[in-house]
């Protein structure tokens, strides 16, 4: 998946929404390639850099990356000056999304344009190009909301997921039917987070999550999760809905597990 931007658009980097370490450390010119020296003759290697509010990613070469990359299972772009990118962009005729950890949109609705498999909206008749009016700057985390409903539900403190991340301060449903619901009032754009199963996902079930908005209406329906799922990161649009509820499901149940899934840094931006 090799790309150029014919636009790209100015980086929004969220701390608060990417598991990336932010080092105290240097840059350095080797070789003509930019690295991120950490300590003593220790660069930074296959992992993010959190440097003035902006990321970037140091490749298994210890150089700063470019364009687009597949880490993690899923594609970011960076922009020249190897920054992070997130929200709309045109590329070679083609619009993508950005999600606010970066990570690019597939299979879902954003700002009312529909999002195919491969990243490019799939513009319908009399649609116009899209333009970056949501504030992806502020995030509303939606366990901090007043008035939240959940079922299964509580706040993990210190919890592995099946790639065998530990999350803190995420959401955890346990149990088919589990959830969490909020009243939006229409207040708000899009939802965005990451789901994984936990590492208590029994390897016989099967689940999904999906998003409901007013009468029970799906804005949103994740891949099927297995128990070595990797992360899954979604955006979905939930412009003039009044009501939301995250909600985990059972494609595959063997009657006595109960499913486990963690969502982080779930979301709502307006």
């Amino acid at each position: 998946m090799k790309k150029r931007f014919a636009v790209t658009i100015s980086a929004v980097a969220l701390s608060m929404l990417m598991a990336v370490p932010a080092f105290a450390g240097t840059w350095k010119q080797v070789d003509g390639k930019w690295r991120y020296q950490k300590g003593a003759n220790k660069y930074v290697y296959n992992d993010w850099v959190q440097d003035k509010g902006n990321y970037y990613y140091m490749g298994n070469d210890g150089n700063m990356q470019t364009g687009w990359q597949q880490i993690g299972g899923q594609w970011y772009y960076l922009d020249s000056a190897g920054i992070m990118q997130t929200g709309w962009m045109k590329d070679n005729d083609k619009w993508y999304f950005l999600l606010p950890s970066g990570a690019m949109a597939v299979n879902t609705t954003i700002d009312g344009r529909w999002i195919g498999a491969d990243g490019v909206w799939e513009p319908a008749e009399g649609e116009v190009e899209p333009s970056n009016t949501t504030d992806l700057t502020t995030a509303y985390l939606v366990q901090n909301l007043e008035g939240v409903s959940t079922k299964g539900y509580n706040i993990i403190t210190s919890g592995k997921n099946a790639s065998g991340d530990r999350w803190s301060n995420a959401i955890r449903l346990r149990g088919k039917g589990s959830y969490v619901k909020y009243d939006t009032k229409g207040a708000y754009r899009l939802l965005s987070g990451r789901i994984a199963p936990s590492s208590q996902f029994d390897s016989s079930l099967l689940g999904r999550v999906t998003v409901y908005g007013d009468n029970d209406t799906v804005l949103y329906t994740s891949p099927d999760i297995h128990y070595n799922e990797k992360n899954l990161y979604f955006g979905v649009d939930v412009s003039g809905q009044s009501q939301i509820r995250v909600e985990l499901s059972l494609v595959k149940d063997n009657e006595w597990d109960e499913p486990v899934i963690l969502l982080d840094k779930l979301a709502l931006y307006k």
